[in-house]
């Protein structure tokens, strides 16, 4: 049996449709992967956010409470001097050791609650990653079912002029032998 013009364009075309749709499968599967990858990421930056919180309440805590003592260490000095700690600079010492522990405290849970906002941020970025990713792959497969439509139409364009053609030049041959 002889191969065609028409049966090679034919078997070209199927070739090439089956390639357009196994890149664009492909290009799905390795988006939907970059797609996981990044809701992974985002579930390890949601945990970061609440760990850089909790650290940052510890932490808070753990000033104000050397704080305490600090400021408690002062009044028993003060007392052991014959000084009142009700009153006067006793008094003052022990605010401003207070509330500078105060202000260390609430300057550590600021920064953990930016570092937080920050990884929260991040989370919802690489979640909006995930979802362009699948979009992303469902339009490459669109894509390539397009592009192989396009392809079967235009080898299904070529067969039938190749086929024209042949029939033509076998119609000259015939004509040749008449002769």
């Amino acid at each position: 049996m002889a191969v065609t013009t028409g049966m090679m364009m034919a078997i070209s075309t199927g070739v090439s449709v089956l390639g357009q749709i196994q890149q664009g499968q492909a290009n799905k599967a390795a988006l939907e992967q970059q797609a996981r990858n990044n809701e992974a990421q985002a579930g390890i930056d949601a945990i970061q956010a609440q760990r850089e919180t909790v650290a940052a309440q510890e932490e808070a805590k753990r000033i104000r409470k050397a704080g305490e003592r600090q400021a408690s260490a002062a009044r028993a000095q003060l007392a052991a001097s014959g000084i009142d700690v009700g009153s006067g600079s006793a008094i003052n010492i022990n605010e401003d050791i207070t509330g500078g522990a105060e202000s260390d405290a609430m300057n550590t849970l600021l920064t953990g609650k930016r570092r937080s906002e920050s990884y929260s941020f991040s989370a919802d970025q690489h979640l909006k990653a995930a979802a362009s990713n699948r979009a992303a792959g469902s339009n490459a497969v669109k894509s390539s079912v397009l592009a192989a439509g396009g392809t079967v139409l235009q080898g299904w364009r070529g067969v039938g002029s190749s086929t024209k053609d042949s029939l033509t030049t076998g119609d000259f041959a015939r004509m040749d032998r008449k002769s």
